[in-house]
């Protein structure tokens, strides 16, 4: 939604124009009906990194816990000269000059209900690198990944995880971008693919 407010000297609103109101309604309805789940929250965290205001020379970041329950503090942008020859200062979130930066698909077998506050899946079984696909026309990101089992299984969990720098400039680690139950639960044969994709409409 793009909002556009035209005031007069006392602050009285004197126009108000917007771009696609409606639907920004009655997303965040749902969204608020539903609960604010991991990959909103991430996502929200994403763009407020990416699109805070720093100053040459300043950094900011993001506080949250990493799949091993540890808590975290760390850089989204921060200057990235060394401090010395042999001492990088490189602290930051997205730095691949020591730790990978990717997203993982995993699946898992726990069928306990997902919390906002979830850093793990319940019982991981397996995992695949994720893709991403950006179609700019329609508005809309894909990440995806798939998995081959050798034996049948039951996928109650499926997630998202996000490898990168979690703490220094050295410490790799990874973060749970978003944890999805199915109560059902998803049969999966010896030799099928199982493919998981997420949707985001920006």
């Amino acid at each position: 939604m793009v909002e556009v407010i035209v005031t007069d000297r006392d602050g009285n609103i004197v126009k108000r124009i917007t771009v696609d109101e409606d639907l920004f309604n009655e997303y965040l309805k749902r969204k608020v009906e539903r609960g604010l789940d991991p990959f909103t929250r991430w996502g929200l965290r994403l763009f407020r990194g990416v699109f805070h205001p720093v100053p040459t020379g300043g950094a900011n970041s993001e506080s949250f816990t990493d799949t091993n329950g540890t808590s975290r503090t760390q850089y989204f942008k921060r200057p990235m000269a060394p401090t010395s020859a042999t001492i990088p200062s490189l602290e930051c979130f997205f730095n691949t000059g020591y730790c990978n930066n990717r997203l993982w698909v995993v699946v898992g077998t726990s069928n306990t209900p997902p919390t906002p506050n979830d850093y793990k899946l319940g019982a991981k079984i397996g995992e695949a690198i994720a893709s991403i696909g950006l179609v700019e026309e329609q508005g809309t990101l894909t990440i995806s990944g798939s998995l081959t089992f050798a034996e049948a299984k039951t996928i109650y969990e499926v997630g998202l995880e996000w490898e990168g720098v979690v703490a220094g400039y050295n410490t790799c680690g990874r973060v749970l971008v978003d944890r999805t139950v199915f109560p059902e639960g998803i049969a999966v044969g010896a030799g099928q693919t199982l493919t998981i994709v997420y949707r985001w409409i920006t």
